[in-house]
């Protein structure tokens, strides 16, 4: 797909989310978006030209640089786990789907129904804001 029309779709879609027209109807645009980077203006956001394509987008719309298309794809998380908690996840896993009957119960499955769980009870989320504290927060080497 062409740069000119990756913005013409991306505005028609800003718009569509807006529910305005962008009036351009040539698939040119008048933006100022230069998507000049690998993988510039994706519409996932997934990338370093995100804040050019959203101001492209922006342009061409006529709306504010602050408003941005509603993601709609999934986004992936990874999850780096030590040998010892991947072990007791997946058995964990396997405990639970023959617990439940089930084929298989993903780990992901897993952190999804934590998510919701912290979500929606209060309990649960001050917990795991118990455990981060214990643990400083994150792991992750800086």
């Amino acid at each position: 797909m062409s740069s000119s029309s990756r913005r013409a779709d991306l505005a028609a879609r800003a718009a569509a989310v807006a529910g305005t027209s962008t009036g351009t109807g040539t698939g040119t645009g008048t933006g100022t978006s230069t998507g000049t980077g690998a993988g510039a203006g994706t519409a996932d956001g997934a990338d370093s030209g995100t804040a050019a394509a959203g101001a492209g987008v922006a342009a061409e719309t006529g709306s504010d640089p602050g408003s941005r298309v509603p993601r709609t794809r999934p986004v992936r998380v990874t999850v780096e786990l030590s040998p010892m908690e991947h072990k007791a996840l997946r058995q964990w896993c396997a405990q639970t789907s023959a617990d439940l009957d089930l084929p298989v119960v993903a780990g992901a499955e897993v952190f999804r129904a934590l998510l919701s769980l912290m979500r929606n009870d209060p309990g649960v989320a001050e917990q795991v804001r118990v455990e981060l504290e214990r643990t400083g927060g994150s792991r992750r080497r800086h």
